[in-house]
C-alpha cells in the first residue's frame, strides 16, 4: 500500500533522497482482521541521509524491528511510503533490496555446517559479488569486525557474541548503500561493541545511510542522531 500523498515538506525530502539514503513517510503497520486489528508500528516519518548513522530507540513492542523490516522491503507497510535510494520499496522491492544490507539477529540465518568464511562468501554471491572482489571483501569486513581468526570455524561452534559480529559482517559484505541493523550491540562485550561501532562509523564515512535499533535508554551515543519510538 502506498498511502496518502506526501506533504510538501516530504515531497522536498523525496527529491533529496536519491543517493545512499532512506526515507520513511508516515509508515505504519497493522496486523489481523479489522475487528481485532493490532498496531505493530504507529506512523513513523524519518530520513537517514548519506553518511548518517541514526538510532531508532524504543522499548520492546514499540515497533523497532517492524520499522527495520519495512525499510528493508521485507514487510509491506499498511500505510505510508518507503524510499530506498530514491526507489519506492513497494513498487520496486527487489531493486530496493539490492541497495540494502541488513542484520536482524546473531545466528538465525547462518548455515551451521558452513564456516564463517563460507557463509560470508555465500551471502556475498547472492549480492552479485564474485572472484577476487568477493574474497577481498570478506577478508576486509572480517578484519574490521575482528572475526578474521574465526573465518574457518563452522558457524555452529561460534559464540553468541562472535555470531553477532559476523551478522554485521554479513550485512556489510555486499557493500550496501543503506545499512539496517537490529540491536547490533546486544550480546557483545566492550571489545565487540567497539568493533561494531567502528565498522558502522566506517560505513557512514563512505556515504552509507545507517539505521539501527537500540533499546530505550541503551547506548546510542556513537550515532549522530537518535529517534525515539513511543510505546504502542
Amino acid at each position: 500500500m502506498h498511502g496518502p500523498p506526501a506533504s510538501p515538506r516530504h515531497e522536498r525530502a523525496l527529491g533529496a533522497s536519491r543517493e545512499g539514503s532512506l526515507l520513511l513517510v508516515e509508515v505504519s503497520r497493522e496486523f489481523g482482521p479489522a475487528r481485532r486489528r493490532v498496531t505493530a508500528l504507529r506512523p513513523l516519518s524519518l530520513r537517514v541521509g548519506p553518511g548518517e548513522a541514526v538510532a531508532l530507540a524504543g522499548a520492546n513492542g514499540s515497533g523497532k524491528t517492524t520499522a527495520l523490516r519495512i525499510a528493508a522491503a521485507l514487510v509491506e507497510p499498511t500505510g505510508g511510503r518507503v524510499l530506498v535510494c530514491g526507489r519506492d520499496a513497494a513498487r520496486e522491492p527487489a531493486a530496493a533490496r539490492r541497495d540494502v544490507g541488513a542484520s536482524f539477529g546473531s545466528g538465525r540465518s547462518f548455515y551451521w555446517r558452513l564456516t564463517a568464511r563460507q557463509n560470508l562468501m555465500f551471502f556475498g554471491r547472492l549480492a552479485g559479488l564474485a572472484g577476487g572482489e568477493l574474497r577481498e571483501r570478506v577478508q576486509a569486513v572480517a578484519l574490521e569486525l575482528e572475526v578474521e581468526r574465526f573465518l574457518d570455524t563452522p558457524a555452529r561452534r561460534l559464540s553468541r557474541g562472535t555470531l553477532a559480529r559476523l551478522s554485521v559482517a554479513r550485512a556489510l559484505v555486499r557493500a550496501p548503500r543503506v545499512l539496517l541493523l537490529d540491536e547490533p550491540l546486544a550480546s557483545l562485550d566492550a571489545r565487540g561493541r567497539e568493533a561494531v561501532a567502528r565498522a558502522v562509523g566506517g560505513a557512514a564515512a563512505l556515504g552509507v545511510a545507517v539505521l539501527l535499533t537500540v533499546q530505550e535508554g541503551g547506548d546510542a551515543g556513537w550515532c549522530g542522531r537518535v529517534h525515539g519510538l513511543a510505546r504502542r
